[in-house]
């Protein structure tokens, strides 16, 4: 059974959580994204604390039980937390793309240094075609 009391602490939680991933939004926008491990330990911590408030307020009958200000104070501070996700994910997908592509490029810039030259057909050097694509996650493993 809900009470007006856990969904409180469900509220105080939430908006914690959600003013966490937005200081990690302005930490990614400042094009910092290593900044996010200081915080680890915290950040693990409260997502916990969420998941198990959380558990309570799994169906709508536990929704619908509360008062209507409750209810609508639980609705604008999940909203806020996950259009704030949204836009943590969205900017971690982008710093991932970017570092997958440097990897990619430094694993091709490796193979085509590292190989060979092979005879061409007026018996001189050419390189040879570009490394397979195993080649750059050989590469990403060994990073």
């Amino acid at each position: 059974m809900t009470t007006p009391a856990k969904a409180e602490e469900l509220i105080a939680l939430t908006a914690k959580l959600a003013a966490f991933v937005e200081r990690d939004v302005t930490v990614l926008k400042g094009n910092r994204p290593a900044a996010l491990a200081e915080h680890e330990n915290d950040r693990a911590t409260l997502t916990a604390l969420y998941g198990k408030a959380m558990t309570e307020f799994k169906g709508k009958a536990a929704v619908a039980a509360l008062p209507a200000p409750v209810q609508k104070r639980l609705k604008e501070a999940t909203e806020r937390l996950h259009k704030a996700l949204k836009e943590q994910a969205r900017l971690l997908a982008r710093f991932r793309h970017v570092t997958e592509g440097m990897v990619k490029a430094i694993a091709q810039a490796v193979a085509a240094r590292d190989a060979s030259g092979v005879y061409g057909k007026a018996g001189y050097v050419v390189k040879p075609p570009a490394a397979p694509r195993t080649a750059a996650l050989t590469f990403n493993q060994a990073v």
